[in-house]
């Protein structure tokens, strides 16, 4: 029992990543607050997560910040296109549930264009969990990282339906917080671990996905030669 509670035990081993989680969730939540700046607070908390899941993490703050500024442009630049492609879907969306003056729907076939919408915004929404963390995992154009977020979504895809679902528990706790009074003493936890804790236990996820893909020690390449690799660093 000691030993648990010691300086080097379980227990403050513990109250350490959980302290750190709760830094990293408040440096994420405000440099995300110009909403511009979402995408690169983002690929930076992951940044520090992928690392966290290894037991590698140092200064978290210093991590964070080298990060942001390494792929600000880049993860910048998806996250609009994310915005951008986000509310074409909501457009769209909304779009098929107009109807003209006699009760026609206004886009014909409208079931079968909601079905197409679907499927891509699922492709959309697989390929937007990968794409921050192998951003800031891995160097490479906007192009590839892109292209590489789908590939492995598609490759892995008992986990991305796993990734979905651990990315939409601290959302769905909210709105039953909000919906219920019962549930009020989870917002307090929810705004102080929603964002890292969730890139915490994917990053468990991501470690073993990115793996396949990374050189190995001898020399030879990971499992895939069709994505496109470029290991960044991790200093």
């Amino acid at each position: 029992m000691r030993g648990f509670f010691s300086y080097d035990g379980k227990f403050a081993t513990l109250m350490d990543k959980v302290a750190g989680l709760f830094w990293l969730n408040l440096l994420t939540f405000i440099c995300s607050l110009p909403v511009i700046t979402a995408g690169a607070s983002v690929t930076a908390c992951y940044y520090v997560t992928l690392k966290m899941a290894r037991n590698e993490e140092g200064y978290i703050t210093k991590s964070f910040f080298r990060s942001f500024r390494q792929n600000f442009r880049q993860s910048t630049i998806i996250w609009l296109l994310m915005l951008l492609f986000g509310v074409i879907f909501f457009l769209d969306y909304r779009m098929l549930g107009i109807t003209a003056p006699g009760g026609e729907k206004l886009v014909p076939f409208a079931n079968a264009v909601f079905i197409v919408i679907c499927a891509v915004a699922m492709t959309f929404l697989m390929i937007g969990i990968y794409v921050f963390p192998i951003l800031a995992k891995f160097d490479n154009t906007i192009k590839n990282t892109i292209k590489n977020a789908f590939i492995m979504s598609v490759l892995n895809l008992p986990k991305t339906l796993l990734l979905l679902v651990i990315n939409m528990i601290f959302p769905a706790l909210f709105v039953l917080a909000v919906m219920t009074d019962r549930a009020l003493w989870m917002i307090p936890f929810i705004i102080c671990f929603g964002i890292s804790g969730s890139a915490y236990f994917c990053s468990k996820i991501y470690v073993g996905i990115f793996d396949k893909y990374l050189p190995h020690e001898d020399g030879g390449s990971g499992t895939d030669a069709a994505l496109e690799k470029g290991l960044k660093q991790d200093d």
